[in-house]
């Protein structure tokens, strides 16, 4: 049976072999000739899509750039897809890269900058692509500078001796346009010496005096009209007056600390602190040489009020404070940072020049005044007359 099967199977395929190739009508011809295209891959007419982009070609620093790639199209109405690729320039910030446009703000140059974008969009199977330059430009100023602010005020009264004068403009000035001649003094028409600079981090001209104005004098501050800003545009010339107040000691203080958080008790007891250490001084059987003066600091000022109002108020007077707070503590939560603090206290005397000639007579008081680590103050007083001395004094020393 086994070979008889097989013997059947071949004469099958004999036979078959036979018919194909036997067959010489042309119906069968054309039949195999059908057959042997079905083999092909199938045809397509699918065409290329085409990429297109549009957009104003210059602009300048800071406007919105749009490239436009929706005018691309696909000749057999397929949709396509968009992707955008920056090919020339620095990284330009911009929303996104997958849409019909592109935009994005035209970054601050200072010469005219070239930035080119490419633009593909496909239809899934074949694709094209399209480039753009988008030539971005520096804006050009022709604003001058103004002031922002000044010190003194115009007309301002009880300004500092010891102080600056300054004026603060809205953007940067041209550094060599700066001179000695930029900003000037004078006191009825005498011009007072002193040095003009610049600081490019707050655009400030400064005026600081050769020496400590005079008391309750009027002068007048002049701003030349030689200003200018990296552009070339003039700031114009202005004039003000101010007068100053009682002669005070103030060291270093800014005239901004001065007109936010100190009266004339605080100018007082920071004169005759300033006016203690500009001398040798003995503070019991210690001697301590001539050290800088101090500056005044509100958030120190803040934290002696705060203890000295707690001692009136709650009629007790100690270092430690009725909520167990050191000096630090309380120095720390007015928010100033100290490397290193002192603390003197009084209570009983009625005046700023009391209470510094008793501390001056108390050793440990008087090496904290006379302490050269220290290098701002604030101090203050509060007054309860239920309590048992009256009136309580808080000095605060510290360095940053």
């Amino acid at each position: 049976m086994r070979i008889a099967n097989q013997s059947a199977v071949m004469v099958s395929v004999l036979l078959l072999n036979l018919t194909i190739t036997g067959c010489g009508s042309s119906d069968t011809a054309s039949s195999s000739t059908n057959s042997s295209d079905n083999l092909l891959p199938p045809s397509t007419n699918n065409r290329q899509p085409t990429a297109i982009v549009v957009a104003p070609q210059a602009y300048p620093s800071g406007e919105t750039v749009t490239i436009d790639g929706s005018g691309s199209s696909d000749p057999d109405g397929d949709a396509l897809t968009y992707s955008w690729t920056q090919t020339q320039g620095a990284p330009v910030s911009h929303a996104g890269d997958s849409g019909q446009q592109f935009a994005f703000t035209a970054p601050t140059v200072v010469q005219p900058t070239t930035y080119r974008f490419q633009l593909s969009v496909s239809d899934g199977e074949l694709s094209d692509s399209a480039s753009i330059d988008i030539q971005i430009s520096p804006v050009v100023d022709i604003t001058p500078p103004s002031i922002t602010s000044r010190s003194p005020q115009p007309n301002q009264t009880g300004f500092s001796t010891t102080a600056q004068i300054s004026a603060t403009f809205d953007e940067p000035l041209l550094e060599s346009s700066v001179n000695s001649q930029s900003l000037s003094l004078t006191q009825s028409g005498s011009f007072i010496s002193g040095s003009v600079s610049y600081d490019s981090n707050s655009h400030s001209i400064r005026f600081t005096p050769d020496a400590e104005l005079a008391a309750v004098t009027t002068y007048t501050v002049s701003l030349r009209s030689n200003i200018q800003d990296p552009s070339g545009n003039f700031a114009s010339a202005q004039s003000w007056s101010f007068t100053t107040g009682t002669h005070y000691n103030l060291g270093t203080t800014s005239q901004q600390t001065i007109d936010l958080c100190m009266d004339d008790s605080d100018k007082l007891m920071l004169t005759l602190v300033n006016n203690a250490r500009e001398a040798t001084r003995s503070c019991g059987s210690t001697s301590y040489p001539a050290v800088a003066p101090l500056a005044w600091h509100c958030l120190l000022k803040n934290a002696a009020q705060g203890h000295s109002t707690s001692m009136a108020d709650n009629d007790y007077h100690d270092h430690t404070g009725i909520d167990g707070s050191s000096p630090g503590d309380r120095i720390t939560a007015a928010g100033y940072d100290w490397r290193a603090y002192g603390e003197n206290i009084a209570a009983g005397y009625t005046d700023e020049e009391a209470v510094m000639e008793g501390w001056l007579s108390s050793s440990g008081h008087c090496k904290n005044i006379m302490n050269s680590i220290f290098t701002e103050m604030g101090a203050a007083s509060a007054e309860n007359n239920a309590s048992t001395y009256g009136i309580y004094w808080t000095q605060n020393f510290a360095t940053r």
